[in-house]
């Protein structure tokens, strides 16, 4: 499988010089006017589209701004570095960095579509390969938490239980030193 960055152009994401279709960052998300870039981001299934543009959440921007596919800036015109990114995305979301690292993997290592997963009360939920948000459901449900942390009986049992009737399988994330780890729960089959 190629990577899922392959045959974004730098030259077209980084904007005209006008301002007006420059990648800019709006609150927590990242919106982009060029339609072009637009249809480049879509194709590889980053971004959803809305009336103005696309837009971009934080951890799909700063993964482009990492590997160069994308500069951000800001509404006065002044490129934001990825360490502003970074600071963004922490005073948005406790535990932004351990996020970020499982979207970082499930992305751009292992080649999923991940999407936040706010709506079904997880950190992202992910598609199987080849497939497409809108055109199919996805697959998992992603919950990251820390490596030190205790889960109780009841927290997990509803969190497969949410994931069994929405027709996904939970996965639980956490980030060791050797990048992260993942655990399916679900019902066993006896």
């Amino acid at each position: 499988m190629g990577n899922v960055l392959t045959g974004i152009k730098k030259t077209i994401i980084r904007g005209k010089k006008s301002n007006e279709l420059k990648p800019i960052l709006s609150g927590d998300r990242i919106v982009v006017y060029e339609e072009k870039l637009a249809n480049q981001l879509l194709n590889r299934s980053f971004g959803e589209t809305k009336k103005r543009g696309l837009y971009l959440n934080i951890y799909e921007a700063l993964l482009l701004a990492e590997e160069k596919k994308l500069d951000v800036y800001d509404k006065s015109g002044k490129k934001v570095p990825l360490k502003k990114l970074m600071e963004v995305g922490e005073s948005l979301n406790e535990g932004f960095a351990m996020k970020y690292d499982v979207f970082r993997d499930l992305r751009l290592a292992r080649g999923y579509v991940v999407k936040p997963g706010i709506k079904f009360g997880c950190d992202f939920v992910v598609y199987a390969r080849g497939k497409k948000p809108g055109r199919t459901h996805s697959k998992w449900m992603v919950q990251v938490i820390p490596e030190s942390a205790r889960m109780d009986y009841s927290q997990l049992t509803g969190a497969a239980r949410l994931a069994t009737n929405v027709r996904k399988k939970l996965l639980l994330a956490t980030v060791t030193e050797r990048g992260p780890v993942y655990y399916e729960v679900g019902r066993a089959k006896l």
